[in-house]
């Protein structure tokens, strides 16, 4: 009798226990989801690279038809940004987000924080974790410092060289992209912003954890590379020439989903999202051939970044 009276309480303390650790559980912060990449060594300093930036940014406001910061699209793009920084890791660069009104499915990053989204990418994405998925990416490629590693690479390409193609080829890719560059009339070469496969890898990876940890459903970014692929084909999920694939992208992508902690619920969509996916289902994005002709300079007003485009 005195056993099971001594075993009573025993029990009863291990359940307690129990209890105790199933609430802390509960009330713990979600683990964060995050590759170890470092940034790849170069000899630009922070300013130097954000100094790049805002004249590259500078060129595609002059070469591309980018939609004003009074668009509610591009604000809704701006807010979404300001939520995926938030979680991205290293350096704090002066992240700002931009919407190109042309067709193409893209985005691309400049060094320093300027990132920019093709309305064809927005009009492609089924949900926001899609477009986080995307935008993340880029963000990544900053945080990861890539084109100004590819800069340095290319010791014949001058600090400068290769920007005054950014409209045509990072925009527009392929074929279209060199259509694009002979009708403006640009020469210089695509340089430090085509991204190699091993830059695409990690940026796939570092981004699909900033999109966790964002609260996004990561499955998002896989997706939509398959999204590129239904669109493209095959041989076209590769954000375009720009974005060359690193092979098995799905896969790996979702091999490091799986070792992410689950999550009760992830935000797979927004009303936010779904108003814009409604504002952009109604506007007709240039395409490659209306922005090599210079066309929307004279149909749409665009506005420099800080006022001028020097």
């Amino acid at each position: 009798m005195r056993r099971e009276q001594t075993r009573a309480p025993a029990r009863l303390l291990a359940l307690r226990s129990l209890l105790l650790l199933a609430a802390l559980a509960l009330q713990a912060p979600y683990v964060r989801a995050r590759v170890e990449l470092a940034p790849c060594k170069n000899n630009f300093t922070p300013e130097q690279q954000i100094q790049l930036g805002d004249k590259a940014k500078a060129q595609v406001y002059r070469q591309m038809p980018v939609l004003p910061d009074s668009s509610p699209v591009t604000r809704y793009i701006q807010q979404l940004g300001s939520t995926l920084v938030a979680q991205a890791p290293g350096y704090r660069w002066p992240y700002n987000f931009h919407v190109v009104n042309v067709a193409d499915i893209n985005a691309f990053a400049l060094p320093g924080g300027s990132i920019f989204v093709n309305l064809g990418t927005i009009q492609a994405a089924a949900n926001e974790a899609q477009l986080a998925g995307v935008m993340a990416h880029e963000i990544s490629h900053v945080v990861l410092q890539h084109s100004v590693c590819n800069l340095e690479k290319e010791q014949k390409v001058g600090l400068l060289a290769g920007i005054g193609q950014i409209a045509a080829s990072v925009a527009l890719g392929g074929a279209a992209g060199e259509l694009a560059a002979q009708g403006i009339g640009m020469t210089a070469g695509l340089g430090f912003l085509k991204m190699s496969r091993g830059a695409e890898k990690q940026a796939d990876l570092e981004g699909v954890g900033i999109l966790y940890d964002a609260g996004y459903d990561p499955h998002g970014m896989p997706q939509f590379f398959q999204t590129i692929e239904a669109k493209y084909g095959a041989g076209g999920a590769q954000f375009l020439s720009d974005h060359p694939n690193p092979g098995n992208r799905t896969e790996y992508i979702n091999k490091e989903i799986s070792t992410f902690v689950p999550r009760p619920s992830y935000i797979e969509t927004s009303p936010a999202f779904e108003q814009v996916k409604l504002d952009v289902s109604k506007m007709r994005p240039y395409t490659a051939r209306e922005v090599s002709s210079g066309v929307w300079k004279t149909q749409t007003p665009n506005q420099p970044p800080g006022g001028a485009a020097n």
